[in-house]
């Protein structure tokens, strides 16, 4: 990278406070945006807490009794947080429409997500939440339990099936089809009108999510699903084998739903619920600024991959998702993401108003300015060079005689590559699909499919945070690439506030930040323990493990390796992303299960502990072993919920055991870094190699702990004392994972 010298400047006072912030015992051999400690609750909504998790209370009453709990508790169902969005859905507008209003009444928005669709009105009027706003039908038989606010949008029932199933008409023969609808909605009612009129049909009403089964009929399991636009809408963000197979007659209207007898509270909503429909998401727009602050919403594109736009550990993430951010916030507007399937969406999406901004890591080139495409001033430069395989010894240009490049011709590298096949004609360039992006195209070099690639530093430096077999072997001279957002000719104001924004001193403090953290994370090891007392410890905080682990029905020794991953026992520990303490508890995650000091050790071990245990239970009932329960809570922990979901659907899809971690749903979650699988799994590209990486590391350190204690008990009874430097090498020989023996890992 050749940034600006106060870029450079910035860069090594913020690599300075890094170094006295960060503490060294903390594991750091984690990809960038990683962290360390566990995921939010809810895969992909940080802001979302399961209600068995949140320390509740009963409120049944009015505006004023809410404004005296200071709180106004929103109610979610699991579709809430079903998968990583691609593009702004309904009730992210509707639930951001809800904080403002929460903070217009000075309250604090709590998101609560219950267990299943038919909780939310019994718990609402059980005064465990204030307020639904889950793209709720409004029906006749729901209007005699809550009250309903002003409609929030309208929209369709529709039968989906999969896109070559044939199109149900009033004759067609059902027998033998599947028909799964989730019980408590209005599509279990739908679903037995629909049958009356095909006798042959099965019916099964399920506690599960709709938006599951969608995805159930999406992978062949099911025949037919019975939803509304919205959910169909999501899905298909990330499934594209789905179709409305029919549309029931009539425009349904969606629309809030709070306790009866609130007028009050029905009075602010009904407010607020004006600003809902002024602010859809899917409407095209090429307007300029004045139109995206009257709007209240600016619209982006960018990429599902490690330097823009992921989630990992419940957390939306990325370098280019963190700038837009704050530039969001700069404007006093809302955000809302459109994930590309190509290289052309960036262009395509803005020339036809469904975005304003392109924000990827995009080059400046002369063919997207000739498309009538305005580009902002570069917020990064990175050079352009030679990615090869580790090992290689690239010292000259001519140096790449009789090797093969790989390059795309949609890219900025091609012309690169040209140039250099003028210079070295014995170099060989293989053209590889354009819908590759730079990350495929560096596989292909690993994989031994190409030689080389022509790739820029920061892209490789990506690669490196979490793999070791590739390298920016050479630079080339005079090739440079700047990096910057993209907007349409025509909307010049917003150009200038983007410029204005990128030269505001606290933007061009925080660039050098994020780059630190996302492309420049240096990989460190560390030693593992080789001290062990004669009174039987392995860290310093067994007494407190040992009570929490029992309280959580957990093997201790197993939290306590758990914990020098996290931490090496550091209880000040804190990562970039803000986990904290021993067990490197994220404090929205702390304060969900009523842990506010995460330094101190007793606190971020009974949090941690707890989360485990709630963590461990959503894999149970599933045919799972207790000890691979043990391990898929682990990679949860670790990872998030979300992508081991993923990684388990994929398992089965590749005709591996979904019930079994290592060597089958491992295999499958390293998979998830790759485009043709996270393009299709809900919630998006993974870093796979942590999570395995991290389940690996605790389960050999567990069992060495074991052994080591065992070994320490036979020892004292016989009077000797055992060198641990010497048994824990040994131990690591004798406990390896796949010629263990099982260990009980839980309590029985």
């Amino acid at each position: 990278m050749t940034p600006s010298w106060r870029l450079l400047i910035a860069i090594a006072i913020a690599l300075l406070l890094n170094s006295g912030c960060e503490r060294s015992g903390q594991d750091t051999d984690q990809p960038p945006g990683s962290g360390s400690g566990p995921a939010a609750p809810v895969p992909g909504n940080l802001d979302t807490i399961p209600i068995d998790l949140y320390d509740n209370y009963t409120e049944t009453g009015d505006l004023a009794a809410i404004e005296k709990r200071g709180q106004l508790r929103l109610l979610v169902d699991p579709s809430r947080s079903a998968a990583l969005h691609r593009e702004a859905t309904q009730q992210d507008v509707e639930i951001e429409q809800a904080r403002l209003m929460a903070r217009r009444l000075g309250l604090e928005l709590v998101i609560l997500e219950v267990p299943q669709f038919s909780d939310l009105i019994p718990m609402l009027n059980a005064g465990k939440g204030d307020l639904i706003a889950n793209n709720l039908l409004v029906t006749d038989a729901r209007q005699e339990q809550v009250d309903f606010s002003s409609p929030t949008a309208e929209t369709e029932v529709v039968l989906v099936s999969a896109t070559d199933t044939a199109d149900v008409d009033g004759q067609s023969s059902l027998r033998g089809k599947v028909l799964v609808v989730t019980a408590g909605t209005e599509f279990e009612r739908q679903a037995q009108d629909f049958a009356q009129q095909h006798p042959r049909v099965e019916v099964q009403v399920r506690d599960d999510n709709y938006i599951d089964l969608l995805v159930e009929v999406a992978s062949g399991d099911a025949d037919f699903t019975i939803v509304d636009r919205q959910a169909l809408g999501l899905v298909q963000q990330f499934r594209d084998n789905l179709k409305a197979n029919r549309v029931f007659p009539g425009q349904r209207q969606l629309a809030w739903a709070i306790r009866k007898d609130s007028p009050r509270l029905l009075e602010a909503i009904n407010e607020q619920v004006r600003l809902v429909r002024l602010t859809r998401p899917g409407e095209r727009s090429v307007g300029d600024l004045e139109a995206i602050r009257e709007r209240g919403v600016i619209r982006a594109v960018t990429r599902n991959h490690p330097g823009t736009y992921f989630m990992w550990k419940g957390q939306i993430l990325g370098f280019e998702f963190s700038l837009l951010e704050n530039f969001a916030k700069t404007l006093g507007v809302r955000l809302d993401i459109t994930v590309a399937e190509n290289h052309e969406d960036f262009v395509r999406l803005l020339r036809n108003g469904d975005v304003d901004i392109s924000a990827s890591l995009l080059a400046i080139t002369r063919r997207r300015q000739a498309e009538g495409m305005a580009f902002s001033d570069p917020y990064l430069t990175s050079p352009t060079g030679i990615a090869a395989r580790s090992g290689a010894k690239l010292a000259a240009v001519k140096d790449l005689a009789g090797q093969t490049v790989c390059v795309r011709r949609a890219s900025s590298q091609y012309q690169v590559a040209e140039e250099l096949k003028q210079q070295v004609p014995d170099m060989k360039v293989e053209e590889v699909p354009g819908e590759l992006d730079i990350q495929q195209v560096i596989d292909k070099v690993v994989d031994r499919e190409c030689d080389l690639a022509i790739a820029d530093e920061i892209s490789v430096r990506l690669e490196q945070a979490w793999r070791e077999d590739i390298v920016f072997a050479l630079r080339l001279p005079r090739e440079e690439n700047r990096y910057a957002w993209m907007v349409r000719e025509s909307n010049p104001q917003l150009l200038r506030a983007i410029n204005e924004f990128f030269a505001e001193p606290s933007t061009d403090d925080r660039i050098p930040e994020l780059y630190e953290r996302y492309f420049n994370s240096p990989k460190r090891t560390r030693v593992e323990i080789e001290e062990f007392n004669r009174s039987g410890q392995i860290s310093p905080f067994d007494d407190i493990v040992r009570r929490y682990a029992e309280q959580f029905d957990f093997d201790w020794r197993l939290i306590v390796a758990q914990m020098y991953q996290e931490s090496n026992f550091d209880p000040d520990a804190r990562s970039w992303v803000g986990a904290r303490g021993l067990m490197q508890v994220m404090p929205n995650t702390g304060k969900q299960v009523g842990v506010t000091d995460l330094f101190t050790p007793e606190n971020s071990i009974r949090a941690g502990t707890r989360y485990m245990r709630w963590l461990h239970d959503k894999f149970d009932d599933k045919g799972i072993n207790q000890e691979n329960q043990v391990w898929f809570t682990l990679a949860s922990y670790n990872a998030g919920l979300g992508h081991v979901y993923d990684a388990q659907d994929l398992a089965e899809q590749k005709g591996w055991d979904r019930r079994v971690w290592f060597d089958s749903v491992e295999n499958a979650m390293l998979l998830l870094s790759e485009e043709k699988y996270f393009k299709q799994a809900r919630y998006g590209y993974a870093r796979g190699q942590e999570p395995v990486d991290y389940v690996r590391k605790i389960e050999a350190r567990f069992r060495s702990f074991v052994a080591l204690l065992e070994a320490q008990e036979r020892r004292n009874k016989q009077g000797t004392r055992l060198n641990p430097r010497t048994y824990l090498f040994t131990s690591r020989v004798r406990y390896r994972a796949n010629n263990a023996p099982a260990l009980p890992l839980t309590r029985l």
